[in-house]
């Protein structure tokens, strides 16, 4: 019986010795946010994407490459249009993909009508949306994408200030949509016409010269010119030749 007793106590000794370590790790930790917490799957990254609606105070901001919620119902975020009339600006940028297909691009637009700004850049890299300047949820999509990972929620970090600077960056040069935005096939390749008139831009020739050579007016080349500015997500005819010239266009 002592030596039952004397195990017990051993015993007992152990687990308020542990009882105090645990203590004193939960006292050091308590108060401090992680940065990234981890969503493993599609369930818990719709429900942190149906929070940003309400979750949201004063901005939103967002770039989308697709949905990576394939298997689903391509559809407007729930609760957006409520988020919008109560006050919540939404700046959004959308793949080249929201130009080839219609569907995508009405989607657009009726939120554009409700108050949402639109812009258009041709390879958006991942799906961001940045609630405030609290947390953002990080997701992509990748064919061999390992299935326990497939999304991130960054709370207040620099991470979270260097995801900002990104969306920033990309926001100043895309290409605004609007509700006359008309649909086009980035991926398609260029037409001889289009091919002749980038070589004349790249050749430094003015409106007019190009008008006269092509033989249409000056307008019209002006238009064309628009259009490719705004397929290729170019703010000006620079950045029409270098984003060109990365399609192979040139």
């Amino acid at each position: 019986m002592e030596a039952l007793a004397e195990q017990h106590a051993k015993q007992s000794a152990l687990i308020r010795e542990s009882a105090d370590v645990l203590t004193d790790l939960w006292r050091a930790a308590s108060g401090k946010q992680d940065h990234l917490e981890l969503l493993t799957t599609y369930d818990a990254v719709q429900s942190v994407i149906d929070s940003v609606q309400t979750d949201a105070q004063h901005q939103v901001r967002a770039m989308t490459m697709g949905t990576i919620m394939a298997p689903r119902k391509m559809q407007i975020v729930a609760g957006l249009f409520d988020a919008l009339k109560r006050g919540v600006r939404y700046d959004v940028i959308y793949g080249a993909h929201v130009l080839q297909n219609e569907a995508a691009l009405h989607m657009a637009q009726e939120c554009i009508d409700a108050g949402e700004q639109a812009r258009v850049f041709p390879r958006v890299p991942l799906n961001l949306t940045l609630v405030d300047h609290r947390w953002a949820l990080v997701a992509a999509r990748s064919p061999d994408a390992r299935p326990e990972f497939v999304a991130m929620v960054v709370h207040e970090s620099a991470l979270l200030e260097g995801l900002e600077g990104i969306f920033e960056a990309l926001w100043r040069i895309a290409v605004p949509i609007t509700n006359t935005t008309e649909l086009n096939d980035v991926d398609a390749g260029p037409s001889l016409e289009t091919k002749r008139l980038l070589t004349y831009l790249s050749a430094g020739l003015t409106d007019e010269s190009i008008a006269r050579e092509v033989g249409v007016s000056e307008r019209t080349i002006a238009r064309r010119i628009g259009r490719l500015q705004e397929a290729l997500g170019a703010q000006t005819r620079f950045q029409l030749g270098v984003q060109a010239s990365r399609q192979g266009w040139l």
